[in-house]
């Protein structure tokens, strides 16, 4: 929450934009509840629906407030993390060094800063649950009970019906039951088979519901395969390194010693981990892999250079963190020895972290609280524009003067 408190300011000149006025004119063309079932784009979200919706009412159009739950909820998913790698074993470090970057990064802009982003933030907590749920449950999964894999599924079906990308959580719990039983009898496997075939039941239904009634790629991915694994390969290697480092550049040489780093990385991360620790870090790995195939699906359309936007960001520092953590943590072990040195290397590090994490807020809110505030609102109190049919930025088919009509309607500010 950091970054909110200090840059409050900033973060109050945010307006409805995009996305944000195509649900508030499907609410006030369908009505609320009958709103709910309808898919919004590629999504059927009807738990970010009643949530969002529910708190533009409750909070009278007030675009900070919605904001401030992103951040809230953002909160808790770092918080969850740092839970669930110390349930795996990693250290305090390691624990610390991820939460700090994962927390304050400016990579994380435009998912902290649009609150139609509360989806796919949302589906993140629900999956941070769900691995929590199941590491505390782990020695129980064996045999089907409903107070342990009831719980996995509420939070599998609640992941999903928040995001379209939410669909991986119940992926990757029916991966997390079948790996601690690789290469067991066959009766254990079959066993296992079947418990994870019922995790996968809430995201397949989801997945079903996508198909058959929302828009997007997936309606018609013929022929473009080559172009999707580009794209997803582009977003799996590139990201987080390409925004965290402050990249600019797309010459291929950088990008190329960007994406060797990552798979080194994770090459090294699997191999010197621990038993739980490689479990961890696996299940992690399974959902940047998800990510990415479904972001090459869904927006291979939108160019290359799509790949690491802001918005894109916030799954791949979550999944890839713990590996370069990790790593950063043995190298400080192994070159300083004396405990006490290290421990005092090891906090200044962190202190470093911070100010790398929050350095960066300044510049990147200057630009994007113009566009994404003080312009926007100043084209909202444009008459003339209206009278000349100005359409909302990022949102062609919707005029500007129904944009208005929303905003004095629903109180928007």
């Amino acid at each position: 929450l950091t970054p909110l408190v200090i840059w409050r300011g900033e973060f109050a000149k945010l307006f409805w934009f995009g996305d944000d006025f195509l649900l508030l004119d499907q609410i006030d063309r369908m009505g609320f509840w009958p709103w709910l079932s309808q898919a919004f784009t590629e999504s059927f979200a009807p738990v970010f629906k009643l949530l969002w919706g529910g708190a533009v009412f409750s909070f009278g159009g007030s675009y900070f407030a919605l904001i401030a739950l992103l951040w809230l909820t953002h909160a808790c998913n770092t918080l969850g993390l740092g839970r669930l790698l110390t349930r795996a074993g990693f250290s305090w470090f390691t624990v610390a060094s991820v939460q700090l970057v994962f927390g304050l990064s400016a990579a994380n802009l435009e998912t902290l800063g649009w609150s139609v982003q509360w989806s796919a933030v949302l589906a993140t907590t629900f999956f941070l649950c769900a691995l929590l749920w199941q590491e505390k449950h782990a020695a129980h999964l064996g045999t089907w009970r409903l107070r342990v894999h009831g719980p996995l599924l509420l939070f599998a079906a609640a992941s999903a019906c928040s995001f379209s990308r939410g669909v991986l959580t119940g992926a990757v719990l029916a991966l997390a039951i079948l790996l601690p039983v690789a290469g067991a009898s066959a009766g254990l496997l079959r066993s296992r088979l079947k418990l994870a075939a019922l995790l996968l039941l809430p995201s397949a239904a989801v997945t079903l519901v996508i198909l058959l009634f929302a828009r997007g790629n997936q309606q018609h991915p013929g022929g473009h395969i080559l172009e999707m694994a580009r794209y997803a390969a582009g977003y799996f290697l590139l990201n987080p390194g390409y925004l965290l480092l402050g990249l600019t550049t797309w010459e291929p040489a950088p990008l190329l010693v960007l994406a060797a780093a990552k798979l080194a990385l994770i090459y090294w991360g699997l191999r010197h981990a621990t038993g739980r620790q490689r479990v961890g870090l696996l299940l992690l790995l399974a959902y940047d892999l998800g990510n990415a195939a479904l972001l090459g699906l869904g927006r291979y359309h939108t160019g290359f250079e799509t790949t690491i936007t802001s918005r894109y960001n916030y799954s791949s520092l979550l999944a890839t963190l713990p590996f370069a953590a990790l790593w950063l943590e043995h190298w400080l072990t192994r070159l300083i020895t004396p405990s006490g040195v290290r421990r005092a290397v090891a906090v200044a590090a962190l202190a470093g972290m911070v100010w790398f994490g929050l350095q960066d807020w300044p510049r990147e809110l200057a630009s994007f609280t113009g566009w994404r505030g003080t312009d926007l609102r100043r084209l909202m109190a444009d008459q003339p524009a209206a009278r000349a049919g100005a359409t909302v930025p990022a949102l062609d088919y919707l005029r500007t003067d129904r944009a208005m009509e929303l905003i004095h309607r629903y109180n928007l500010h």
